[in-house]
């Protein structure tokens, strides 16, 4: 068995482990099963991303690596704008005691600015964006340099269905979650250790 450093290998590395013909066929599934849960469990300072987009009207699409948002801005403006529900939304826009944007909220794949500016804005975002997919294009990310178990153990817990009769299948997916919650843990510590914070950078987009 070999080191796991791209994607091919990890594919290998999944087939050596389970030894079953179904599984080698479906274990690129798996990574992106893998991938799709970790997008929604794990927020690691890696994952942070800084970027910029013109706003049409009120709305402004999100970026398409967008998990969670962390800091929303309007360029220019004297402070971030605060969260809002989109029951909150409406009773802002109500209300009308606002006359500059000042919320957002999201929605159909949109953030709504709350309530809408009078001319377009620029927008500086600062969000957790997904982990960048494992392809036979895109061969590597920074999550498998790190951490290439947490892949190979959260894709053998996802063959749990081919492999009924298993005992590992167990040890798989707690060893799964151990990593995991160690890595997040390591995120957390890192992020209030008083280093500073590195975004990454994404162009500007409309």
């Amino acid at each position: 068995m070999g080191t796991i450093t791209n994607y091919t290998t990890l594919l290998e590395a999944i087939a050596d482990w389970v030894d079953s013909p179904e599984v080698e066929q479906i274990a690129d599934q798996m990574v992106q099963f893998v991938e799709a849960d970790l997008n929604s469990r794990l927020r690691c300072r890696e994952m942070i991303i800084r970027a910029r987009a013109t706003s049409s009207a009120e709305y402004v699409q999100l970026p398409s690596d967008w998990a969670e948002g962390i800091n929303l801005q309007i360029i220019g403006g004297s402070s971030p704008m605060r969260y809002v529900t989109l029951d909150e939304s409406d009773i802002v826009k109500k209300a009308q005691n606002y006359t500059a944007t000042q919320f957002y909220s999201l929605m159909n794949g949109a953030i709504e600015l709350v309530p809408a500016p009078a001319n377009d804005v620029e927008i500086e975002m600062v969000y957790y964006g997904k982990i960048p997919a494992l392809t036979s294009v895109n061969t590597t990310n920074w999550l498998l340099t790190k951490a290439p178990d947490i892949y190979l153990y959260g894709a053998l817990t996802h063959a749990a269905p081919f492999l009924k009769n298993d005992a590992r299948i167990q040890t798989f997916g707690q060893i799964y979650l151990a990593r995991v919650e160690s890595l997040q843990e390591e995120a957390q510590k890192s992020m209030h250790s008083g280093s500073p914070l590195i975004a990454r950078t994404r162009r500007t987009f409309a």
